[in-house]
């Protein structure tokens, strides 16, 4: 075992190095530029019924490293031509090489005197971040966790303070119970924040929001003002800074002022949380100049970027946000950090004092405004060396890269039957809809009929292209090409799901001229698919239809 560990003198550091080499060789090779998979689609782990038992003596080490290299066979690889599933990370590979020399060394982010620099990294972190947002750096404050779902346990927590003051001696018995208003267009975890906080998902309440809208403000307050006159305490306002489907902003100065309005008689304002864990990068245009557009951004591209930079610049109204460093910005699983505009309110999180600010080194502690006492230091250091490594105009590129080059989808796979749903977004995600042979033409048709089972046939055949496309049948070519499956995207009048399909490039390698092949090989297996179906012998799979996370 000892051979296996770095040495007290460390003179085997490069051994790291060269473990995992042996790693990288039990991976699959010689993979096409434009295939989704690392190895094969759908891959077989039977490989591990020779290890169901824990030995009584060790494996071999390279047998054990060329086994455990199987595992990630099939594994979605982001960095593809052909991957466009969802938002995973595309992490710089300095950002992994800090992360596994982290790792190495273990640093436990609670405690300096454990974690050598790193507390002081992140400190750094949250001022930049701070300063992004409007927010006076010397006074904010924030912790590195596992993700967007932490950022909003957090804001409901710090709310929760406010509205109930005794609840973390006396809990939340007698009195009516908290809600969290939250709007339509925001992600599912809100609800699962709420269940996990004890205050049950019912107590997430929604506020409706129309497809390509920022909520209504006047809808906010009237929701917040009805809860007041019935007594109801309010935890927690979560307003959406970016969802991936659509980009879905809202206009934080008007809730924060709508919330003042409508709370001047209680002894608190309901905390107001920002959920910019996609969104956050968008702060980087802030201070970018529109008008002379120094970067030479496609005018379309950029129109939609300054209506989002003015959406997303309102989170200086915002008492919190969150930053997703494994969504855009360059670093593995998982880099996330929340940030609110007051440290001494973090500082107060599992109590109704605030603990002190770090003192000398070996000083400083933060259990006190965490939920986690093992913090890895891996994401803080990852996401220092990505913001450090890119730069403002480095993002900037890459936003107006992603958009630019899923506008290019957007002009050609319409014409190749399959129908765009979501033209007003302003992100670089795309919806579409795949036009089945035999009708109906118009997604809107499906939307508002009442047809079970012309429903049921576009939700099979929408899977059928999907597993098509991404090889999942065993029927695709060489390089396989997976969006990803919405099967509920929307409802039909009669509250039916109607499946539909994502297209998020995240590539930097994608270029106009390898991104008009890959539509046109999306259009070409599409026709094939139809042929099929139309001569009757397409198998159409039975759809499975389940929400998914964005």
């Amino acid at each position: 075992m000892r051979r296996r560990m770095l040495r007290p003198d460390e003179q085997n550091r490069d051994e790291l190095r060269e473990r995992i080499g042996v790693l990288f060789s039990g991976l699959p090779r010689d993979t096409p530029a434009d295939d989704s998979w690392l190895g094969t689609a759908t891959p077989d782990y039977g490989w591990l019924r020779a290890f169901e038992h824990i030995p009584r003596t060790g494996a071999d080490r390279d047998l054990v490293l060329g086994a455990v290299a199987a595992a990630l066979n099939g594994q979605l690889r982001q960095h593809s031509l052909g991957t466009f599933f969802n938002l995973m990370p595309l992490p710089l590979l300095d950002a992994v090489a800090a992360a596994a020399v982290t790792d190495l060394y273990s640093p436990n982010a609670l405690w300096d005197l454990v974690s050598s620099g790193v507390l002081d990294v992140e400190r750094q972190i949250v001022r930049q971040l701070a300063g992004l947002a409007g927010w006076r750096p010397e006074l904010a404050g924030g912790t590195f966790s596992f993700g967007g779902k932490a950022g909003l346990i957090y804001a409901i927590r710090l709310g929760l303070n406010r509205c109930r003051p005794e609840a973390s001696r006396r809990g939340l018995a007698g009195g009516p119970a908290p809600v969290v208003i939250t709007t339509g267009h925001n992600h599912d975890s809100v609800e699962m924040a709420c269940s996990l906080l004890g205050l049950g998902t019912e107590a997430c309440l929604r506020v409706p929001v129309a497809p390509g809208r920022a909520v209504s403000p006047r809808a906010v307050e009237e929701t917040v003002a009805g809860l007041v006159a019935r007594g109801v305490p309010i935890a927690c306002v979560v307003l959406s800074g970016g969802n991936i489907l659509h980009n879905a902003m809202d206009p934080v100065h008007e809730v924060a002022d709508a919330l003042t309005r409508t709370c001047r008689g209680l002894s608190y304002r309901p905390y107001l949380h920002f959920d910019t864990a996609f969104g956050w990068p968008w702060l980087f245009f802030g201070d970018y100049d529109f008008a002379g557009n120094p970067l030479g951004i496609e005018e379309g591209v950029l129109a939609r970027i300054e209506q989002s930079t003015r959406l997303v610049t309102g989170v200086e109204a915002a008492d919190s946000m969150t930053a997703d460093f494994h969504k855009i910005g360059f670093c593995p699983y998982s880099s996330s950090v929340f940030l609110a505009k007051e440290d001494a309110e973090l500082r107060s999180l599992h109590g109704e004092t605030t603990t002190p600010r770090e003192g000398a080194w070996g000083d400083t502690l933060v259990l006190h405004h965490t939920i986690e006492h093992s913090r890895s230091g891996a994401g803080i250091l990852a996401a220092w060396v990505a913001l450090q490594s890119v730069g403002r105009t480095g993002f900037q590129v890459y936003l107006a890269h992603m958009i630019a080059i899923s506008d290019v989808f957007r002009s050609l796979l319409p014409g190749g039957g399959y129908e765009l749903l979501n033209p007003w977004a302003t992100g670089p995600t795309a919806v579409y809809w795949p036009v089945p042979p035999g009708g109906p033409d118009r997604f809107a048709d499906l939307r508002g009929g009442d047809s079970s089972p012309l429903i049921e046939r576009a939700n099979r055949y929408t899977h059928a292209l999907y597993r098509r496309l991404a090889g999942l049948d065993g029927k695709a070519g060489a390089s396989r090409i997976t969006l990803g499956l919405l099967p509920t995207y929307e409802r039909s009048a009669r509250g039916e799901p109607i499946a539909a399909l994502r297209l998020l490039p995240t590539s930097l390698h994608h270029d106009h001229s390898r991104t008009a092949e890959l539509a046109g090989r999306m259009v070409e297996v599409k026709k094939e698919l139809d042929k099929t179906v139309e001569r009757g012998s397409g198998w159409l799979p039975d759809a499975r239809l389940y929400p998914v996370p964005e």
